[in-house]
């Protein structure tokens, strides 16, 4: 790892043990700098939500991380002990989660959850420093303070959603993992909370995942952004770079099917539908719905393609093959 990386996953794979058994997550890679917003897009399905887990430590008991590895903050994540993982939760890495309704306990007040946390992870606090530190930090996402003692069914979904990020930044982590943390909010809520992310992410320079299917709001907010289709990272470039001239076909289809505020364009949906991750496809995942298959796309497994000194990269035969190039003029 360089000084500007603070994660790097190298060929991470999940699976899920069943009957039957499925590799929710391929060899995956990509890395993650100190102080950025990095996206992470793709269908529902697609392993977003187990990628997360397995980066956060939070696989469920038949999940199992069977290849790779991660290293977080200089250290190889998965070989800590769950003692000191317990330690480094909240206080070097937190989750803000989807569903604050169903993260937030339902019979204790909002203030003695982030009270808790503090303590647990800084015992030398005073409880009366902490409850401070609680109010405050609900100032900071903009929620009154005197709703340090509401409960969560008090509160409205998007001040639920605001006292999940003044809880994970209590203990200022170096990363946030947000996993789609406005969906199931209104557009206006909505654009609120990614307001107020990107404030406290420029004031106090933690660095963010965060993670939805919603392209064009990764498009505005993201520093760099990995597509994830079918348990595989398929591109990973700059906001720019794929706004301008995102190589995957299966991007170019994210991007094309959210409306722009910007110019007028008809949205162009991506036929199919993603496949069976027991039984994925030979040969490219996406070769089945693909505009621009090849011959070699349904059998030849496409390699990781470096395409920039930024370090934009693609797995894609439409850039590693002869048929292709003859093809499409591409390089």
């Amino acid at each position: 790892m360089s000084q500007q990386e603070l994660l790097t996953v190298e060929g991470l794979s999940v699976t899920y043990y069943g009957p039957p058994d499925v590799e929710a997550v391929h060899e995956a890679s990509f890395d993650v700098r100190r102080g950025e917003i990095f996206g992470l897009a793709g269908e529902s399905g697609c392993g977003k939500t187990t990628l997360i887990a397995a980066l956060t430590r939070l696989l469920p008991d038949n999940g199992a991380v069977t290849a790779g590895r991660i290293m977080f903050a200089g250290a190889d994540w998965l070989k800590l002990p769950p003692s000191e993982v317990d330690a480094w939760r909240w206080r070097k890495i937190s989750l803000v989660s989807q569903s604050a309704m169903n993260s937030l306990n339902p019979v204790i007040s909002v203030g003695e959850q982030i009270v808790d946390a503090i303590l647990a992870h800084q015992p030398q606090t005073s409880k009366r420093e902490a409850w401070d530190r609680a109010r405050a930090l609900l100032r900071m996402v903009e929620v009154d303070p005197k709703h340090v003692h509401s409960y969560a069914h008090e509160l409205s979904g998007g001040m639920r959603q605001r006292a999940m990020i003044a809880m994970a930044l209590a203990l200022e982590p170096d990363l946030v993992v947000m996993d789609e943390p406005t969906t199931a909010l209104d557009v206006v809520v909505q654009a609120q909370i990614i307001h107020q992310v990107r404030t406290l992410q420029e004031q106090l320079g933690f660095s963010v995942i965060f993670v939805t299917h919603d392209m064009s709001l990764l498009l505005s907010i993201a520093d760099r952004i990995a597509i994830m289709y079918a348990g595989e990272i398929v591109e990973v470039g700059s906001r720019e770079r794929l706004n301008r001239e995102a190589a995957h076909p299966y991007t170019r289809g994210l991007i094309e099917s959210f409306p722009s505020v910007f110019e007028r364009k008809s949205r162009v949906g991506i036929p199919g539908a993603p496949p069976s991750m027991v039984t994925p496809p030979p040969g490219c995942r996406f070769h089945l719905r693909c505009p621009a298959r090849l011959t070699m796309c349904d059998t030849v497994v496409p390699e990781e393609r470096v395409l920039d000194a930024a370090g934009h990269r693609v797995r894609c035969h439409l850039y590693d093959s002869v048929e292709a190039i003859g093809q499409n003029g591409r390089n």
